[in-house]
C-alpha cells in the first residue's frame, strides 16, 4: 500500500471518529481539534497544496457521514441504503 493511500486511510479514520472537526482553521485555538490530531490536518493541507489530495479527499464527507450514522439510532431506510452503499464502495477499495 502506498504512503499516500495509508495517509488517506488514517485521514478518513480521523473524519469518521471526529465528524465535528473541519479541516479549515484547524490551527485556531478554538477549532476543537485535539492537539495530537492537528498534525494530520497539517499534513492533509500540505498534500492538498501540492496536488496529492483532491478536494473530496481533503474534505472526507462520506467518512464523516458514516461516523455520524454509526452513532445514530434508529435509521431510516434511505440512511441504511446509503451506509451500505458507502461500505461497499470503500470496502472494496481498501482491500486493494
Amino acid at each position: 500500500m502506498s504512503a499516500n493511500r495509508q495517509f488517506l486511510r488514517a485521514w478518513n479514520y480521523v473524519a469518521y471518529l471526529f465528524p465535528g472537526l473541519h479541516p479549515d482553521g484547524f490551527e485556531d485555538t478554538d477549532s476543537g481539534w485535539p492537539r495530537v490530531l492537528k498534525r494530520f490536518a497539517a499534513e492533509a493541507w500540505r498534500r492538498a497544496d501540492t496536488g496529492e489530495l483532491a478536494d473530496e479527499e481533503l474534505y472526507p464527507g462520506d467518512a464523516q457521514w458514516s461516523g455520524l450514522y454509526d452513532r445514530m439510532f434508529p435509521h431510516t431506510a434511505d440512511e441504511m441504503e446509503r451506509r451500505l452503499a458507502l461500505a461497499a464502495d470503500y470496502g472494496e477499495g481498501l482491500a486493494a
